[in-house]
């Protein structure tokens, strides 16, 4: 049971932190410009924080671009 709870955190604190530095990096420079933020900024901060980046970049930057593509005809 131990070694699965340790799997799963390992992948939650490596895979996720990636995700979000792949997801970034994915984006234009403009779609940042476009909410106000820093392409550099998300890709180094999951790098240096890994957990509280990778949230941080769920919680603040996500939810924004899911609202531009919804708000953009």
């Amino acid at each position: 049971m131990s070694i699965i709870l340790i799997t799963l955190a390992a992948l939650l604190v490596g895979g996720l932190p990636l995700f979000c530095i792949i997801d970034a990096a994915k984006r234009s420079s403009d779609a940042f410009r476009l909410i106000d933020s820093n392409k550099g900024l998300w890709i180094v901060l999951p790098l240096v924080f890994p957990f509280l980046g990778a949230a941080a970049y769920l919680v603040a930057v996500r939810p924004r671009f899911d609202h531009l593509q919804r708000c953009d005809p």
